[in-house]
């Protein structure tokens, strides 16, 4: 990767942005954590790799908005996904009991 530009850089970076959004909506967690993890090595690479004005270009902050849209619409899909964990996990130990008063003790008059 020594060779590419900025631009490369941030093309693959975009690639593996959008293909996460891709697998994210497949639910394939495995395959998103392995680009996030393929993406955040990218990022280090871009981060030691001069910018020849490249992200103030016309192209590259037209890239970059496709990249903070996508990357918005990834944090949005796990921030539902956790909260529909939330409420799974609430559920569960609702009917498990956890954090309620035994059975035992409970009035059944109403």
């Amino acid at each position: 990767m020594a060779d590419k530009t900025a631009k490369d850089l941030w093309q693959d970076y975009r690639f593996l942005t959008k293909e996460m959004v891709k697998f994210l909506a497949k639910q394939d967690m495995k395959l998103f954590y392995d680009l996030m993890s393929q993406r955040e090595r990218l990022q280090v690479i871009i981060d030691q790799t001069a910018d020849d004005g490249f992200k103030v270009s016309t192209v590259g902050r037209s890239l970059l908005i496709e990249i903070k849209e996508d990357s918005r619409a990834i944090i949005q899909n796990m921030q539902l996904r956790l909260n529909s964990s939330k409420r799974q996990q609430q559920v569960s130990d609702a009917y498990s009991g956890y954090g309620t008063e035994p059975v035992s003790r409970m009035s059944w008059n109403r």
